[in-house]
């Protein structure tokens, strides 16, 4: 398959990319700064920035699916919002539907009431609003689309041993790799199961 990376540079699409080169896909991925991902075979690197239409539309153009690791690195910026209002019309435009994006549990449909919520939006409040609209953004659209929620995320192997569901409840123990959770956005490549559905990760039930 041939996926369309962005926040390719972060903790998680950093793992991303990586699992998807050793699963044999082909990889074009946006950074700012090509210099972050190291050459690899069937790794092409499309230098610019996400909220620009033009390199956003070579990254996209042959793709089989997007995937977006995108976060906040400084507070109160808008990034995961902004990338939809580029990424979305290119999908449009070269006929891209698959789209898997990485979101936070404890937005929208999460958003459950609880003490573990409300210390969330306290503490990155500005995070949250961003993936909140970023996910508005992609429910208006038509692609399919499927949002990864996870909980708190922590450096760490890829065990391949998480929980997920639509409407898991997560606390301030629920811990997950970077790794498994880029596992998990892969995972949903080769499933229909949660097309057009928003599914939280956390760690394996016990």
């Amino acid at each position: 398959m041939h996926l369309a990376v962005f926040g390719a540079t972060g903790h998680t699409g950093r793992h991303l990319v990586e699992q998807a080169l050793e699963s044999g896909h082909r990889v074009t991925a946006l950074a700012r700064d090509p210099a972050g991902l190291p050459a690899r075979a069937r790794l092409r690197v499309v230098e610019g920035d996400v909220r620009d239409a033009e390199p956003v539309a070579r990254t996209i153009e042959g793709a089989d699916a997007v995937l977006s690791a995108l976060g906040q690195r400084r507070w109160g910026t808008t990034v995961c919002a902004d990338a939809m209002r580029t990424v979305l019309p290119a999908m449009a435009a070269h006929g891209v539907r698959r789209l898997i994006a990485l979101g936070n549990h404890g937005t929208a449909g999460s958003r459950h009431p609880g003490i573990y919520t409300a210390t969330v939006w306290i503490a990155i409040g500005s995070i949250m609003r961003d993936k909140e609209r970023m996910e508005r953004l992609i429910r208006a659209g038509d692609t399919a689309w499927t949002i990864v929620r996870p909980a708190a995320l922590t450096e760490g192997h890829r065990t391949g041993r998480y929980a997920t569901g639509t409407d898991l409840r997560l606390t301030f123990a629920s811990k997950v790799t970077f790794a498994d959770v880029a596992d998990c956005m892969l995972a949903q490549l080769i499933t229909d199961e949660h097309v057009r559905k928003a599914v939280s990760i956390g760690p394996a039930r016990r």
